[in-house]
């Protein structure tokens, strides 16, 4: 169902689609690649990218492009297949609701909001860490070592621990299931709970009523000076 039909290893190279070909070509690194890219261009449409080699910044990323409702239970069972393997230190499944740019009222800046913190891009994270919260967020790894686990068993959500040792949290219990309007309500609600630990990066909302930009809480900020000193340590 969701197979790819395009691969390459950059935004501008697309050849069919070839699993055997991909596998062949990483382990014997011709050509040589950090990156591989796929699509999927017919009746279910998608594009992504992730990154061949374990670092801070490594990311992996998909978006599809409009999928009829009735495919959305498969999307997020998808979700959890992907999870199960690279077993994320942060990552998110969400969908994307059309806000008024500029946003008109409160609620379409919240919205705005979310969505924002639904794209975790290397560029964001690297710098100022976990955005927020999307639709179905995971946790693990160093994201759940900086605070305390309970922070995330008790937020008011659905929340699921994973055979792989990550954390998924829910807005509700069947997302796929659920409107725009009963998502907004319940992420502001867990976006409320998060805000008294200072998990999330603090938003900055521009004066067009446009976009949300981001920078560290100082959580982050401690973890990144650790991380570079013991970066400087084992040049030593």
């Amino acid at each position: 169902m969701f197979e790819p039909t395009l691969w390459g290893n950059s935004e501008t190279v697309k050849v069919d689609y070839d699993r055997d070909e991909i596998k062949e070509r990483i382990l014997l690194q011709q050509p040589r690649f950090s990156e591989l890219y796929l699509q999927r261009n017919h009746s279910i449409e998608y594009s992504g990218s992730f990154d061949l080699i374990s670092n801070f910044r490594t990311y992996f990323g998909f978006d599809f492009k409009n999928p009829p409702k009735k495919l959305w239970p498969e999307i997020f069972k998808l979700s959890d297949e992907i999870a199960n393997v690279i077993k994320p230190r942060y990552g998110i499944t969400h969908g994307f609701w059309p806000v008024p740019t500029p946003w008109q009222s409160e609620r379409d800046r919240l919205q705005k909001w979310m969505n924002f913190c639904s794209q975790p891009a290397p560029v964001t994270f690297g710098p100022c860490g976990p955005l927020g919260m999307g639709t179905r967020t995971y946790f693990s790894g160093d994201i759940l070592n900086l605070f305390n686990k309970e922070i995330f068993e008790n937020i008011p959500a659905k929340v699921t621990e994973m055979d792989w040792g990550g954390i998924r949290i829910d807005l509700v219990a069947k997302p796929w299931e659920a409107d725009a309007n009963e998502l907004l309500d319940r992420w502001t609600i867990v976006m409320d709970y998060m805000e008294q630990y200072d998990v999330f990066a603090i938003p900055s909302f521009s004066k067009s009523k446009r976009s949300v930009s981001f920078n560290p809480n100082k959580a982050w900020e401690r973890y990144l000076k650790q991380l570079q000193l013991s970066r400087q340590k084992g040049g030593e």
